[in-house]
């Protein structure tokens, strides 16, 4: 940013940080500065830069990063101050047209995160900040994958109730996990309830009827099966107005083809194998 930033005062914290405004030195506009909280411990340290390293990529999407300094002595980075605030201020009293337009610009950041091999690891509606302008940004990404080798072996990422059940029980962070907690988050924003661990996910059968292609997206997104849920692309077919039983036979086909290729590849190398013997043998 190559600026100061000053005046800074206490704004609320985090999971594993503390947040404070401040103002840029240079022309006097809002920053958030966020200072690792933990910074004793070097397991905290490892996930709080590679929360600064994916910020880092500037994906579309995300919330940018100003400027970081991860070596010192406590940690931090610096975001523009997104004036509309979390998400969660909206559970429950979206109408329709806009859940499907949040729904849709979520799920189109994930498929970018994804798409670069990164998962989020802690999507929830408080980590999703509203622009001056109405549109969104994600904040707080932990973290996983191609690039991102370090595993939360003391903190695995995510929150209860939103987590995916694997998660819960001990399994690192992964895009479907994700799936999980973007499927989790909709619950809230259509219904203005909190998600729990364990809980049935079937907004229909509560009385939200006025939604249902959310409500079938929070449905396959929440399966306990991680393989079982739609990727991100695919939720976003099914907002264009897919269904999802569709997909779900189209995927069955294209695993049946690619069941069916493997078989015919190994006959084949078999078949080399036997010939190749053959001719040894003669």
């Amino acid at each position: 940013m190559g600026c100061l930033v000053l005046n800074l005062r206490p704004l609320g914290a985090g999971g594993n940080g503390d947040l404070f405004l401040g103002q840029r030195s240079d022309n006097g506009e809002y920053v958030v500065v966020k200072y690792l909280r933990e910074c004793h411990l070097p397991h905290a340290r490892k996930a709080f830069s590679r929360e600064v390293r994916i910020l880092g990529r500037q994906l579309r999407g995300l919330v940018p990063l100003l400027s970081s300094d991860v070596a010192s002595g406590q940690p931090y980075y610096v975001m523009p101050y997104i004036s509309g605030g979390p998400l969660t201020q909206y559970a429950g009293r979206l109408l329709e047209a806009q859940l499907h337009a949040v729904a849709m610009e979520i799920a189109t950041t994930l498929t970018t995160l994804h798409g670069a091999n990164i998962a989020h690891g802690d999507i929830k509606p408080d980590n999703i900040l509203v622009t001056g302008d109405g549109h969104l940004q994600v904040a707080d990404p932990l973290g996983n994958g191609i690039g991102c080798t370090v595993l939360f072996s003391q903190n695995r990422g995510g929150t209860p109730g939103y987590w995916a059940p694997e998660v819960r029980l001990g399994t690192p962070i992964s895009c479907p996990s994700d799936v999980y907690s973007y499927g989790a988050s909709l619950y809230q924003l259509l219904t203005g309830r909190k998600p729990t661990d364990g809980q049935m996910f079937n907004p229909v059968s509560e009385g939200y009827v006025n939604a249902p292609t959310i409500a079938e997206i929070i449905v396959a997104c929440c399966c306990n099966i991680p393989a079982a849920r739609p990727t991100m692309q695919e939720v976003i077919r099914i907002l264009k107005g897919e269904r999802w039983a569709d997909i779900q036979i189209e995927r069955k086909k294209r695993q049946e083809q690619v069941g069916t290729l493997c078989f015919l590849g190994a006959l084949a190398v078999l078949g080399f194998l036997v010939a190749k013997s053959g001719k040894v043998s003669a």
